[in-house]
């Protein structure tokens, strides 16, 4: 899974937490004929990624570069902040997801579980506390 985490700028691309620059200008075409509209600019190694929003259907989609050469276009899955629920709940088990919301909320929490899902976006390159920060209910 592709995944854009709008608040973060942040683009989950091949098992890793890509940070991005914010952009704006045109991004190409969409499938749809609309025109897509820059949002970030993302470097992994030798690969630059832009991500970019269709202005009529507002599909997402990142178009992966290799020097100038487009050697890829995929749909991205975008999260808003009030989707980023959802997003932990793709990534981390059942019982991870209720730990970190239980402790989000103050109250008592598995602390096992919690740290397992700590650890699980930490090495995809994603800070917790940062994520669950912008959590909207």
């Amino acid at each position: 899974m592709i995944a854009y985490l709008e608040p973060l700028k942040l683009l989950i691309y091949g098992e890793r937490a890509i940070p991005g620059t914010a952009s704006s200008g045109f991004g190409g075409f969409c499938d749809c004929g609309g025109m897509m509209t820059q949002k970030t600019w993302h470097q992994n190694g030798n690969l630059k990624i832009l991500v970019s929003e269709c202005e009529n259907c507002w599909k997402i989609e990142a178009l992966v570069f290799d020097g100038t050469d487009v050697i890829g276009r995929e749909e991205v899955r975008d999260f808003k902040r009030n989707d980023l629920k959802e997003f932990l709940s793709v990534l981390l088990s059942s019982t991870e997801l209720e730990a970190v919301m239980n402790k989000l909320e103050g109250e008592r929490y598995n602390y096992s579980a919690y740290n397992r899902a700590k650890k699980k976006l930490e090495n995809i390159g994603l800070n917790l506390e940062g994520l669950i920060s912008e959590i909207i209910f």
